[in-house]
């Protein structure tokens, strides 16, 4: 995926069989955010791929279609079809995007595979699970520990599950009998803060208060429904931030710790070796040594 104008990237590309699950072969798994006016430049679709809005807008040109993309909309092409994404001249646009072979004999996805077979692309609304799904995809790809192969199966068969739910409107009808003010949408709530203000954020009860829940309930809601604290994905947010500003600009250690809202540089460095298992520091040397 080669793009102009990118402010940062967390991309991970897969060579043939290295990402390999039941449910199909993940050729790449991304986070991206586009300056405004920067673009992915048109290619070929070498495998499907789903993308989900995280904040921005944005012009799809997709075979012969152009569509209009903004935040909470997921966007689904199928390979062999012509692509290219600009981002809008008034703001940033960041995004989380997949690119997969679905193995057809997964009964688990069959679903999936039925209602998008004639269909060369499409555009639907997220209710904040697809994106959820994304987090935890992107974290089982950092962590990659004997299970993560499991997890990644079992969030990216949820994943499809949940685009043919919302393409069928099953999605609508379950959101409809849960209510707006359940658990579900205080989540939701919460990942859309998050993934906005999260340079800024600081501690979980700013989040709680901004969105005016108590910080035990959305602490208790949150772990529930995501397998993760509120502190923790917060803390991932700006950790990956991070990693794009050692290995992409010339900033400091104390300079990126102060652009992420850490309380000192120490902290900042515990946190990033407590994930990373090492300094920042020794990542930057590591990274520029492999490049």
């Amino acid at each position: 995926m080669k793009a102009n104008g990118k402010i940062f990237s967390y991309d991970n590309s897969f060579a043939r069989g290295q990402m390999a699950v039941p449910a199909g072969e993940i050729l790449q798994i991304a986070e991206l955010s586009l300056i405004r006016g920067g673009e992915i430049r048109e290619h070929i679709q070498r495998c499907d791929e789903i993308t989900c809005v995280v904040s921005g807008r944005a012009t799809v040109y997709s075979g012969n279609g152009i569509t209009e993309l903004t935040q909470g909309q997921i966007h689904f092409i199928r390979r062999g079809e012509y692509h290219r994404i600009v981002a809008s001249s008034e703001e940033n646009f960041h995004f989380y995007c997949i690119g997969f072979l679905p193995n057809e004999e997964e009964k688990s996805i069959r679903p999936f595979l039925e209602a998008t077979r004639s269909r060369r692309d499409l555009v639907a609304e997220d209710q904040g699970d697809i994106k959820a799904l994304f987090s935890q995809l992107l974290n089982e790809v950092t962590i990659r520990d004997e299970e993560s192969r499991d997890m990644i199966h079992f969030y990216f068969c949820q994943m499809l599950i949940w685009l043919y739910r919302i393409v069928s409107g099953k999605a609508k009808e379950k959101l409809g009998r849960i209510g707006t003010s359940s658990s579900n949408q205080a989540v939701y709530r919460a990942l859309k803060l998050i993934d906005r203000e999260y340079m800024n954020l600081t501690q979980v009860k700013e989040i709680a208060a901004a969105l005016s829940y108590s910080e035990y309930h959305l602490c208790h809601v949150f772990k529930e429904k995501m397998d993760l604290t509120l502190k923790e994905y917060l803390m991932q947010k700006k950790l990956m931030m991070a990693v794009e500003l050692l290995e992409n600009s010339s900033m400091t250690v104390t300079e990126i710790a102060g652009q992420l809202c850490f309380a000192t540089p120490h902290a900042f460095s515990l946190a990033f070796k407590r994930y990373f298992h090492l300094s920042p520091s020794a990542y930057r040397k590591k990274f520029l040594k492999e490049v």
